[in-house]
């Protein structure tokens, strides 16, 4: 499916903007065996299991940049279906307040009864960061030699 002789062409766009060191989509014959190794991933919703790919069906990946307006470009692929992912980490940083306390204040009159009380709450201005990592992923087929497929992730 992957080499050089091949005419075909993914053209794609990744639809969210990252801050993350790494721009790079990956690209995956999809092989039985890879197939499998989907399937196990998605049964493993919390994480819990090491889930690999052999080190002979990883280097058959095939890697290219995304340009700063989010294009990506794979060419000289064969008819078949591919995997497509990237990673899209996301900084953001915003401004607020939290209570850090209360402060109660009672009001008395010249003759010491009191005649009002209140609270209020003590605020904190406080700046926060967090972060979001998502995987975008999609499944392609490529059916005739020549053929351009455009995608989003």
């Amino acid at each position: 499916m992957i080499g050089k002789d091949g005419t075909c062409t993914i053209k794609g766009f990744v639809s969210k903007k990252s801050n993350y060191m790494v721009n790079l989509v990956e690209l995956y014959p999809c092989t039985d065996y890879f197939l499998e190794f989907l399937e196990l991933k998605k049964k493993d919703k919390k994480g819990k299991k090491a889930i690999y790919l052999s080190d002979e069906a990883f280097s058959y990946r095939i890697l290219t940049m995304i340009g700063a307006d989010g294009s990506f470009e794979f060419k000289g692929l064969n008819p078949g279906k591919y995997y497509l992912q990237t990673r899209v980490v996301q900084t953001k940083v915003g401004n607020g307040e939290k209570q850090v306390g209360t402060e109660t204040t009672t009001t008395y009159n010249g003759h010491g009864i009191q005649v009002g009380q209140g609270s209020r709450a003590i605020m904190e201005k406080t700046r926060y960061l967090y972060q979001t990592d998502e995987n975008l992923a999609k499944i392609v087929e490529i059916n005739a030699n020549g053929q351009v497929i455009n995608l989003t992730l």
